[in-house]
């Protein structure tokens, strides 16, 4: 077995993680074809028999047997945050190297993510998330999260002793995350999204009912992601719609993910859109024609201010207004025209769309036209002068000043 992962440790290596992976697929992308030993062969098998989950739990637990008790969740998990702030060498072969240590830790891994109690698969699933917003992903962690979803779906249909809905609800979005931040999007997931389905409304009929805080939470996760199916979004929207929305501050958390759920379904889920029942098309226009305020409207930055000033120098109203769940500070809602200050921010390795290009995204497609205005470019003019004839010369270019 410790030949078998270590030669599984530098296999998987070679290969970045995919946005569609599933079990079925190992055997296709990660076993390069000089893996073909008698005993790596035999382990192929019988993980594509029985299960690649079963099958390694069964040969890690017996491996482990062998040689004393697993690593702790506490030292694993700090073990894993080490590595990710260490620098990787340039010799991947390096013993002493990130890469090298990784993969000697890669029994007790596969141990702790696949045996013992959820919360603490959970918190390894997420230190080892961390792992995959390193730049490049050069660690092979697309494999572990296999492992930990084929067993993970497999305890799903029953609540455990003393587990509620809202805490499931809660677990599902940190899994949904943890895959979100590494990269990873493999069919076998649709089991969680049949899991919503399907078992969520017994466990309300059997208990009490999931609070619409946790259903808003994991059906925003689930559409912010890009991990989700239409008939879990259905279920989660209707247990938010048993609460009347009376009830929710305009300016509460709540508020601002239905208002990002209701913007995201009609300009990026048409086929999710397609499959809402009446009720619950009803409630996303209510929540569209709500009032909601942000208290970021207010908050002013060096580069909203001054931009704002100069920009009324020209005779743009600069105006602020909130539109679904998004903050305009400096904008022109009859002509319905936003200049938007981009902050400086560092973004996370790996995003798909970072949440300034949504943004400019989703004002564009209900016909707003968005102007950015970067801080580090704001930041390079040195004097009054350069910062108005830069707005000039951006109005100008965007049509709209004419002398």
């Amino acid at each position: 077995m410790a030949k078998c992962s270590s030669a599984f440790g530098r296999a998987v290596r070679t290969v970045r993680p995919t946005r569609s992976l599933s079990v079925s697929c190992v055997n296709q992308l990660w076993w390069p074809s000089n893996l073909a030993s008698p005993v790596a062969c035999s382990h192929l098998m019988q993980g594509e028999r029985i299960g690649f989950g079963r099958y390694f739990a069964a040969q890690v637990a017996s491996a482990e047997a062998a040689v004393g008790e697993a690593t702790p969740v506490g030292e694993l998990i700090s073990f894993l945050q080490e590595l990710r702030r260490a620098p990787l060498s340039e010799d991947e072969k390096d013993p002493e190297g990130p890469l090298a240590r990784y993969d000697a830790a890669g029994t007790s891994l596969q141990r702790r993510l696949i045996d013992g109690e959820i919360s603490d698969r959970v918190s390894v699933l997420k230190a080892l998330a961390e792992l995959g917003t390193v730049p490049g992903r050069p660690f092979p962690i697309a494999v572990h999260f296999l492992f930990f979803l084929e067993e993970y779906v497999d305890i799903l249909e029953t609540l455990r002793d003393g587990e509620t809905i809202a805490d499931r609800a809660t677990e599902l979005r940190e899994v949904l995350l943890c895959f979100h931040r590494a990269g990873l999007s493999p069919d076998r997931l649709k089991q969680i999204y049949a899991h919503i389905e399907r078992d969520f409304p017994q466990f309300e009929a059997a208990s009490a009912l999931l609070p619409m805080p946790a259903a808003v939470q994991l059906c925003h996760t689930m559409l912010a992601t890009g991990l989700s199916s239409p008939a879990a979004v259905l279920v989660l929207l209707r247990s938010a719609l048993r609460e009347p929305l009376l009830h929710v501050a305009d300016d509460s958390q709540e508020l601002r993910l239905l208002k990002t759920i209701e913007i995201l379904i009609r300009l990026d889920y048409l086929h999710t859109q397609e499959q809402m029942t009446p009720d619950v098309l009803e409630y996303l226009s209510v929540i569209r024609d709500l009032r909601y305020y942000d208290r970021e409207l207010r908050r002013e930055t060096a580069l909203s201010y001054q931009m704002a000033y100069f920009l009324r120098k020209h005779g743009f109203p600069a105006k602020r207004k909130m539109l679904g769940p998004y903050v305009l500070k400096v904008c022109d809602p009859d002509e319905r025209i936003n200049f938007e200050p981009v902050e400086e921010r560092n973004w996370r390795f790996g995003l798909v769309e970072e949440p300034p290009a949504r943004k400019k995204r989703h004002l564009e497609a209900v016909g707003w036209r968005c102007i950015e205005v970067q801080a580090a470019t704001w930041r390079n003019l040195p004097t009054y002068d350069a910062k108005a004839g830069y707005i000039r010369q951006l109005l100008k270019d965007s049509e709209l000043l004419t002398l």
